[in-house]
């Protein structure tokens, strides 16, 4: 682990032991918050430094395998084994599963399937639907209980790292009530209706996290699909499902080594990958045209991402198209778009006719990804989905980070950290015959380590008829 990484968990589990009795339900609260966001820049900065831990009073974490074990013991005394429901439903959360409309009316029937959204419609997708806030009660007056309860906990630790910083106590008292009012809320939905496993596409979310905990004290099983590659630690553990559904062993060995049991890991896959081997995704005729490229040069996605060293990435599109051989189209990430921080982009994309940037957010990113020769992305999902796609891509790790990120290490010299050594590979790959049956080798062995479901939607049917002797559709 990275100092920073180390100096998390040690305040995460400090944190879960001092409010450890601050309970809804019986679920201790502070369990529920999305804790990694209650730390600010200044709390951050100092967690990054040598001695942090010495601040700390009763961090019990110092080991990555000690990760989940430590938050199975919080969870033991209201958890209830898994129980079978041959009258329930599959309750699948639309907030951030991702399943692909096509997909979710194949994979699962309307007669035992039911969607849980923010929506009063009746189905959705040919689904039922059901609307998560005709569920929600008055939890005022708990929730004031509590905030006077943290608040005075807070209060005891006025000098501490944490506890004495305002972002982090403001934040998390803040967060109360709508803790309350998730575990609240799905504690009155499971009281209604049967349910027999519940689909929930990430646990960072209070509503998800409630969905899975909640139905953990009622023997419900759950299922948290993998919303993305392995990056940020934070947002993939500790897990609160009772099982999880990953791309492939890599993520399996991943959870293990933070003490997760291997029989709550299925290598599912995800729907959303589905259509990549199922669909054909033809080439647009006009794409060319619409993009203003020229078809005489090799046309190559550019994917960028947030906190990247902008000197690297702007030596690598200016070097990269100074030759005369390439053309960039550049996708900016969705969160560069919607904070307008792609200034960096446009303006190179002024001075040649070789860089086109593209500003919609509803570009189609799988039809960039077909229609161009190559994909050069960041340490990003859209990396793995270029390779699903069966085209070249090339890794660049210019991220600024306080941790190490080698999910994409594998790639030999095909992932760089040195703009002017990717620029050579790129060149290398595109004129010799022996890279690219280089590449072809490198690339098989990272995608059976990574991603070989083609039918991901079978591989979690399965899981759900295994976890509850229901079959699905």
């Amino acid at each position: 682990m990275s100092t920073y990484l180390a100096h998390y968990w040690s305040l995460y589990s400090e944190f879960i032991n001092v409010f450890k009795d601050l309970k809804y339900k019986n679920i201790p609260v502070a369990l529920m918050t999305n804790f990694y966001q209650q730390i600010n820049d200044e709390l951050r900065s100092d967690m990054e430094q040598t001695g942090f831990e010495m601040k700390l009073n009763d961090s019990r974490i110092k080991q990555p395998e000690e990760i989940q074990p430590f938050f199975e013991k919080l969870a033991a005394p209201f958890k209830q084994p898994l129980q079978a429901n041959a009258d329930g439903k599959t309750l699948i959360n639309l907030d951030y599963t991702r399943i692909p409309e096509k997909r979710l009316s194949e994979y699962f029937s309307r007669d035992r399937t039911l969607i849980l959204s923010r929506s009063r419609a009746p189905e959705y997708f040919g689904i039922p639907n059901v609307w998560i806030g005709g569920f929600k009660s008055d939890t005022s007056l708990a929730s004031e209980e509590l905030i006077r309860r943290a608040a005075s906990i807070f209060a005891e630790y006025e000098g501490h790292p944490a506890f004495g910083n305002a972002f982090f106590t403001d934040t998390f008292m803040k967060r109360i009530p709508g803790i309350v009012d998730a575990i609240e809320t799905v504690s009155n939905l499971y009281d209604q209706i049967p349910v027999t496993t519940v689909l929930i596409g990430t646990s960072e979310d209070v509503g998800s996290r409630s969905l899975a905990v909640v139905g953990a004290m009622r023997g419900i099983p759950s299922i948290c699909f993998q919303h993305g590659i392995l990056m940020g630690e934070e947002a993939f553990i500790p897990v609160f499902s009772s099982h999880v559904g990953v791309y492939g062993e890599y993520e399996k060995r991943w959870f293990m080594a933070r003490g997760l049991e291997e029989n709550r890991i299925a290598v599912t896959g995800h729907p959303r990958y589905d259509e990549i081997f199922t669909s054909e995704r033809l080439s647009n005729d006009s794409f060319y045209e619409e993009y203003e490229l020229d078809p005489n040069k090799t046309t190559l996605l550019l994917a960028t991402g947030p906190k990247l060293d902008a000197e690297k990435i702007a030596a690598l599109i200016t070097e990269l198209v100074a030759g005369g051989k390439f053309q960039l189209i550049i996708k900016p990430h969705p969160w560069e778009l919607s904070k307008k921080l792609i200034s960096l982009y446009t303006n190179l994309e002024s001075k040649t006719n070789s860089v086109h940037v593209i500003k919609d957010r509803k570009t189609d990113i799988r039809d960039l990804i077909v229609n161009s020769d190559g994909v050069i992305s960041s340490l990003s999902t859209l990396a793995l989905e270029g390779l699903l796609m069966n085209k070249p891509v090339f890794v660049y790790h210019f991220i600024q980070a306080n941790r190490e990120y080698n999910y994409y290490n594998t790639l030999d010299h095909y992932i760089q950290n040195d703009p002017a050594d990717l620029i050579q590979t790129i060149s290398l790959y595109f004129s010799s015959e022996t890279e690219r049956f280089n590449y072809e080798d490198v690339k098989s062995k990272f995608l059976q380590q990574s991603y070989t479901i083609e039918h991901s939607g079978n591989a979690l049917t399965a899981l759900i008829s295994n976890l509850t002797r229901v079959n699905p559709e």
